[in-house]
């Protein structure tokens, strides 16, 4: 993070529990999940793509020189973002402040994106016409799961669904929520307008243009420039939707998670602050040790 970014942070004085926790979720923040991620991402991909052989060891460097890129340029300032927020967590905050933090954080799930890119434009390359096809059922397989965990559900059930994940996510910070703080976060789950029919079209809508792009590149006809754009803007559009009424779905559900994240923190005891706290400085901990190659 550069010294500007730094001292932003320092200025905005915000905790944002959801957000934080999708960033270390993303990045694997703790010690023996980070040091395995090149292993758990590769066979996580190889259950999409079949490797073979040689796209094995491609695959497998270019996840090692992905954590070693990330050990040295996203470590470091997600350190100083545990240590700047610790201080802050004792406070109130609002959810415009909530929302900033989480506007960075996409950010940051943005940089390994790109820097995987170049690795996915040599495999697009060398697949073949069958490992498009597994690609493609493996989508289908994972969206009959996903269908039967949501869209099976009545609207009751998804909101309790939905409500427990985020309990769940937020004791990790806070501990133990009280019936209050539970009932907040059911209320902000009915409110939020979260739709999974719109979630589904969305994830049809990734897959389809995933599927696009990769067969496009298979024929290595496209300039390798073009080639690295056109996977860049793949991973834009799939944190940021090009239509605009799902950009607005999105941006009215974050919202919501901004104005709920708020609330709670707003409503936590000191010895919930207190376990914050803590948490935040065990994470911080974790991120400076992992800074350093094992």
């Amino acid at each position: 993070m550069r010294i500007t970014l730094r001292a932003a942070m320092r200025r905005l004085c915000i905790i944002g529990l959801m957000s934080v926790a999708f960033l270390l979720s993303a990045c694997s923040a703790n010690r023996l999940g980070y040091n395995h991620a090149p292993t758990l991402l590769y066979y996580w991909m190889d259950a999409y793509f079949d490797f073979d052989g040689p796209q094995s060891l491609a695959i497998k460097d270019s996840l090692q020189s992905l954590q070693a890129w990330h050990r040295k340029e996203e470590l470091p300032p997600l350190a100083e973002l545990l240590k700047n927020l610790q201080q802050p967590a004792t406070q109130e905050v609002s959810a415009e402040q909530v929302c900033k933090l989480a506007d960075y954080l996409q950010q940051r799930i943005q940089a390994p994106l790109n820097q995987l890119a170049p690795a996915l434009v040599n495999l697009a390359v060398t697949l073949k016409p069958s490992q498009l096809q597994h690609v493609e059922a493996e989508f289908k397989r994972r969206n009959k799961t996903w269908r039967e965990e949501w869209l099976d559900l009545s609207p009751a059930e998804r909101v309790a669904r939905r409500s427990q994940q985020i309990v769940e996510r937020t004791e990790q910070f806070y501990g133990h929520l009280d019936d209050a703080q539970r009932e907040m976060i059911r209320l902000q789950v009915v409110s939020s307008g979260y739709d999974p029919e719109t979630q589904l079209r969305e994830m049809l809508r990734r897959q389809q243009e995933s599927l696009q792009t990769l067969s496009h590149l298979r024929n290595g006809q496209v300039a390798p420039d073009k080639a690295l754009a056109e996977v860049q803007t793949l991973f834009t559009r799939a944190l940021v939707p090009p239509d605009a009424a799902a950009r607005q779905y999105a941006e009215n559900v974050t919202r919501s998670v901004c104005v709920g994240a708020a609330a709670v923190h707003n409503s936590s005891t000191p010895a919930q602050k207190a376990k914050l706290v803590k948490t935040l400085q065990s994470y911080e901990a974790d991120a400076r040790t992992l800074m350093q190659s094992p």
